[in-house]
């Protein structure tokens, strides 16, 4: 990521903490688009309450680090079109409230941190996407340790 879509990244995050309609980017979602194929071909393993592995629940967790990896990298998309990307991974693994998925949270703060921004960008995007709910800020937290 050059040092102009960087700081005008930041500046967006920054700029209004609610981004849900803030634009990372005004260019082609083609980087979106092409990782889609990788996401849908994965399984459901939440699918019933007995398959509750640690498989499972890591294969997802990277999964969404991937995605986030990705989207932070790419610069393409919103805010919003990285949650409806985000409800689609879900529901690809059985999963119903991602939102409220302890794992799904990991995962973003893997993802943040596979895609190395700084302190201000990861601040900047954690605060957007928990919406200062504690489990949610702590997970991303967590997330980024692993």
């Amino acid at each position: 990521m050059n040092r102009f879509t960087l700081l005008h990244l930041t500046a967006l995050l920054l700029s209004g903490s609610l981004l849900g309609a803030c634009s990372f980017s005004t260019s082609s979602e083609s980087a979106f688009d092409s990782s889609k194929g990788l996401f849908n071909s994965a399984s459901s393993p939440f699918t019933s309450s007995s398959d509750s592995s640690g498989d499972a629940k890591e294969k997802y967790e990277a999964d969404v680090a991937d995605y986030t990896a990705d989207f932070v990298v790419s610069s393409s998309g919103t805010l919003d079109s990285f949650r409806t990307r985000l409800s689609e991974l879900a529901e690809n693994h059985g999963i119903t409230d991602w939102e409220n998925d302890r794992y799904t949270y990991l995962g973003i703060g893997r993802g943040l941190r596979k895609a190395k921004l700084g302190k201000p960008q990861i601040s900047a995007f954690t605060e957007s996407l928990s919406r200062n709910d504690p489990m949610k800020k702590q997970a991303i937290e967590d997330g980024l340790k692993k």
